[in-house]
């Protein structure tokens, strides 16, 4: 689901000033209106607004000039379609809600995608939460997988690689709309993907990804162009499950 096709972007320090200007036109029409003296007569509108609002103004213009850097800080954030910073991707009902609110397309890059099937495709979980990404599946939402090849993977990953790639196999048996590819190459980043939002963070050795901090963007950011653009290439040129060899068990 679009969650916006066109919008109407403008920065934080202007929306304060306009409604600024719209609270003093407002207070002053009020101010006339509630009185029967002329403008300009003493202790008519015009007087009694100006000696309230010099007190005002001097109050609003020391905060607004504090204020000011902030706001300007938090309109670059927006502007580079930044939604929220994640201290840590340990939240599973922030992704829930990403994944459950998808229409199209959910798109997942990650190592060996282990959390996002432990937290919303559980297929042996009585949870409804736990079956998330089947019910997106099931209202025909594309969804596609990318993850390291077993080869990339050190011996603890390469166990969880087999599990998942049972679960991958079951549920590609039942919804074509499920899709998983591996790519040799150790990911350096993992990210779910839900219609127009991204959620990025990095993928650091000896690092578990869930103690990891992550931006929330949109897809028209420039930082999730290139993070896209890579999965795009990447998934062109990965293996998909169908082709992959069977499992080798260490022995």
């Amino acid at each position: 689901m679009s969650l916006y096709s066109k919008k109407l972007s403008i920065s934080m320090p202007w929306a304060i000033v306009i409604v600024t200007i719209l609270l003093l036109i407002v207070f002053g029409a009020i101010s006339i209106n509630m009185t029967n003296k002329t403008i300009l007569a003493e202790e008519g509108p015009l007087w009694v607004f100006a000696t309230g609002l010099v007190s005002g103004l001097v109050v609003t213009l020391a905060q607004f000039c504090l204020s000011w850097a902030d706001a300007k800080a938090i309109d670059r954030f927006r502007r580079m379609g930044v939604e929220n910073v994640l201290t840590t991707r340990d939240e599973e009902t922030y992704y829930g809600t990403l994944i459950q609110a998808a229409r199209s397309q959910v798109d997942v890059l990650g190592l060996t995608a282990t959390r996002l099937m432990q937290d919303f495709a559980d297929l042996n979980s009585p949870k409804l939460e736990k079956h998330t990404l089947e019910q997106a599946l099931k209202n025909g939402v594309q969804v596609r997988i990318l993850v390291a090849a077993p080869e990339q993977l050190g011996a603890d990953d390469k166990n969880k690689c087999h599990v998942n790639r049972e679960n991958f196999e079951s549920l590609a048996a039942k919804y074509q709309n499920f899709n998983v590819r591996y790519f040799d190459a150790t990911p350096i980043a993992s990210f779910v993907r839900a219609d127009n939002e991204l959620v990025v963070g990095p993928v650091l050795p000896g690092v578990k990804s869930r103690h990891t901090p992550a931006l929330h963007v949109y897809n028209s950011s420039p930082y999730a162009a290139s993070y896209l653009n890579y999965f795009d290439e990447t998934w062109n040129a990965a293996t998909s499950l169908e082709q992959m060899p069977p499992f080798k068990i260490a022995t």
